[in-house]
């Protein structure tokens, strides 16, 4: 699946659970942050993180291009979301997060 499909799936996601604690922080790296604020602005992403060293990224399984960590209130929980998720199954893993 393509970042571009990813995005409204995980803001759908971030909306609907937001009043019980939910966030995710975007995460950028192995590129420049300058493209990174681009993308971010144009695909209208405001939580996001750039990294430079892969440092936050290498702590939650990023290899390549970023991914999503979600927040859910009270501990991080790697997010990086499978290829061909579907809006059903992202909705299950969120679940299983919540409080």
């Amino acid at each position: 699946m393509r970042c571009t499909e990813e995005i409204p799936l995980v803001k759908r996601a971030a909306e609907k659970y937001g009043d019980r604690g939910l966030t995710a922080l975007w995460i950028g790296h192995q590129d420049r942050v300058e493209k990174l604020n681009k993308y971010a602005t144009d695909n209208g992403i405001t939580d996001y993180l750039f990294d430079p060293d892969d440092s936050v990224s290498a702590k939650f399984g990023m290899t390549y291009g970023g991914g999503i960590i979600f927040i859910n209130g009270s501990s991080w929980v790697t997010a990086r979301i499978p290829t061909g998720v579907s809006p059903s199954r992202l909705d299950a893993e969120v679940q299983k997060i919540l409080p």
